[in-house]
């Protein structure tokens, strides 16, 4: 196929755009896609989904190798995106899933500003750590520390978490055989997808991933008028009520600004929840 035979991805319509770019979504940030994914996702008759395959390959030779063992398409390590992503876009996206007409960015109707933002992450290692956790593999990776400095390790990560100023990686830490939180903006490298991760590495062996922890917070008693509080937030017998998985409970009491001394804080204004111990 020469140049002027070759199909471009602008004079594509915008409904195939959409599904050109949710088949590369999940190539790049998941590992694989198959034409069962666009027929689930669109609707489409399994001819439909072979063209718009067929197509992907012809826009992007270079990016796919179909995997037999697995009977779906993989990218390559030649993979270059056809489309520009975002952080924001990528991670609302897999948190929150698809929404119709996802191709290309997106714009608020009203101004809305959100005056704490996490330190959004770089997309390529963002793609290599959502692919590891998607397929279930452990990942090689190089990571900056403040304690340790720059260090090689492997890691098995299983979850994405939001703390509220920064998005991390939950994971196994094979170095020190344990479940930790890893900054995604301090993985300074991805030095390459790795093996199948051992029982007790997975997610299902997280104790404090999976233990669930109820918290009870009051209105911060140094508030000069701690019922200001309780009306915010519509509390019934001055208690708020929350639950939140035990490895994330730190993050929870620094986002809600919870003082969590066993005797409260006298300096007013400081905290507005007091733990109920």
């Amino acid at each position: 196929m020469n140049d002027s035979t070759k199909p471009t991805l602008k004079e594509q319509s915008q409904p195939q755009q959409e599904r050109l770019f949710y088949l590369e979504f999940r190539l790049y940030f998941l590992g694989h896609a198959n034409r069962s994914d666009l027929q689930k996702r669109f609707g489409l008759k399994e001819s439909s989904a072979s063209r718009d395959i067929a197509l992907y390959k012809k826009l992007a030779p270079e990016n796919v190798v179909y995997d037999y063992g697995i009977k779906s398409y993989i990218p390559q390590e030649s993979f270059k995106p056809l489309y520009a992503y975002t952080a924001t876009q990528v991670l609302t996206a897999l948190t929150h899933g698809f929404g119709d007409d996802y191709a290309g960015p997106k714009y608020p109707e009203i101004a809305t500003e959100a005056p704490s933002q996490s330190p959004l992450p770089s997309i390529p290692i963002l793609a290599a750590i959502t692919r590891s956790i998607h397929k279930e593999q452990s990942l090689a990776i190089e990571y900056y520390s403040e304690m340790t400095g720059h260090k090689a390790q492997v890691i098995v990560p299983h979850a994405l978490i939001n703390s509220g100023t920064r998005w991390l990686v939950r994971a196994y830490d094979r170095s020190h055989e344990r479940f930790v939180d890893f900054v995604i903006n301090r993985v300074v490298n991805i030095s390459g997808e790795s093996d199948l991760p051992e029982d007790h590495e997975r997610k299902e062996s997280d104790a404090q991933w999976n233990k669930i922890t109820e918290v009870r917070l009051k209105p911060h008693p140094a508030l000069p008028f701690p019922d200001a509080v309780g009306h915010e937030f519509g509390l019934h017998g001055g208690v708020l009520t929350m639950t939140c998985r035990s490895a994330l409970k730190n993050y929870l009491m620094a986002q809600w600004s919870v003082d969590t001394g066993q005797l409260p804080s006298t300096e007013p204004g400081k905290f507005e929840f007091w733990l109920q111990q």
